[in-house]
């Protein structure tokens, strides 16, 4: 039975969590709305007892993942390995015995194949988690992968942490390369490249295919192929398109107004934050990391609203890592939390917080705190756009 749901941006992750707690088996197909047009990103994850076993795009069967494992791995031996192991299963079907029997053998080890996996997934997670889209769980296709002796899942709190990793070393790119649904357009300085592994890329470059389209056609990693991609444009070889998130949530209209992004998970703040400065500034939200790095690195934040508690990262950890972006150096970062001891507002302060602000806040506190960070620019614009002024 295909059971088939809708979600918001941002709200990806809490759902597969929610799968995990309830020891689901099957197979997640998503559908991602990645930008204005509506185009959709599909991928799949695999469950096994609410442990995450398998990502990509799609499932292969169990000789012809076991065949990818060892292209990524680069054995030469594969081929003739799962001919061999094949030839000894049960159940011709089963992705561990396959897996066991390549172990046996000594041409894998079994950390070496979760490792491959586990990078696959975090592609997955970080090319789908901050989009909105649907949902389907098929609880008749399942996947008896495991790794291990124990036969163990990947764990999901390690896989959160290598996206939001990933996450900021995009982040680092943007100024070459503006996120991987960036489309590359080749420059008449191509045409004296010699470079083998450029002109093979340059066969896929024909102004409508996306970096991560490209790398999807290559078997690549999106993110080696921007860092890649990155030295051709410094050599004047190569430019990168902007194509717009669906998610960028700045429209023209307010383009004007500074941003704010608020990152917390509790609903009820975020309708303070929003009651509070709706109406002098744009507010973005988001309750994950993940997320928040994305809307950071697409949007001109101006100032930052931090829980310090957050699902899958935690707040302290998330300031250092955006106080070691250069280009984040000097944007103010509001720690917002319950946690109102002196010695919570000192490892604020460490992490680099510009202020910290205790819940429950009053919200002309809140209001004051923004103003004073923003800036005189920010408030004769919000005075020209609300057309009053704040008294202080």
């Amino acid at each position: 039975m295909l059971k088939s749901l809708q979600y918001q941006a941002g709200k990806l992750s809490s759902l597969l969590e929610n799968l995990q707690s309830t020891g689901v088996s099957g197979s997640i197909y998503i559908h991602a709305i990645v930008n204005s047009e509506h185009k959709i990103r599909s991928r799949v994850v695999c469950l096994s007892n609410g442990g995450i076993v398998y990502g990509g795009s799609k499932i292969f069967n169990n000789q012809e993942l076991t065949r990818k494992i060892g292209t990524k791995l680069s054995h030469d031996w594969t081929d003739i390995a799962v001919r061999y192991a094949a030839q000894k299963l049960q159940n011709p079907l089963s992705f561990r015995e396959l897996l066991e029997q390549i172990v046996r053998i000594r041409v894998f080890k079994w950390e070496e194949i979760e490792a491959c996996v586990h990078a696959q997934v975090v592609q997955v997670l970080e090319q789908t988690l901050s989009y909105a889209g649907k949902l389907q769980l098929n609880p008749i296709v399942q996947t008896d992968l495991s790794y291990g002796k124990d036969c163990h899942a990947l764990e999901w709190d390690r896989l959160i942490q290598d996206v939001a990793r990933r996450q900021q070393e995009w982040t680092a790119l943007t100024p070459v390369i503006p996120n991987m649904d960036a489309i590359p357009q080749l420059t008449p300085g191509w045409q004296t490249v010699k470079d083998s592994k450029a002109q093979h890329f340059h066969k896929w470059v024909d102004g409508k295919r996306s970096l991560i389209d490209i790398a999807e056609h290559l078997d690549q990693d999106p993110l080696d192929m921007a860092r890649t991609s990155q030295e051709w444009v410094a050599s004047g070889w190569m430019t990168f398109e902007q194509n717009t998130p669906v998610n960028q949530a700045v429209c023209d209209v307010q383009e004007q107004r500074p941003v704010i992004l608020s990152v917390d998970d509790s609903t009820v703040v975020q309708i303070l934050i929003k009651r509070t400065l709706g109406e002098h500034y744009q507010v973005l939200f988001s309750n994950n990391a993940v997320e928040a790095l994305k809307l950071m690195n697409t949007n001109p934040i101006a100032l930052l609203l931090l829980d310090v508690t957050m699902p899958d990262i935690d707040g302290l950890e998330f300031c250092r890592t955006v106080r070691s972006i250069p280009k984040f150096k000097n944007l103010p970062i509001i720690m917002v939390t319950a946690r109102d001891k002196f010695s919570d507002k000192l490892r604020g302060q460490i992490a680099g917080s510009t202020h910290y602000l205790t819940k429950p806040f009053e919200p002309k506190n809140l209001l004051d705190i923004v103003e004073k960070y923003i800036g005189e620019k920010g408030n004769v614009l919000k005075k020209t756009l609300t057309k009053k002024a704040y008294a202080k």
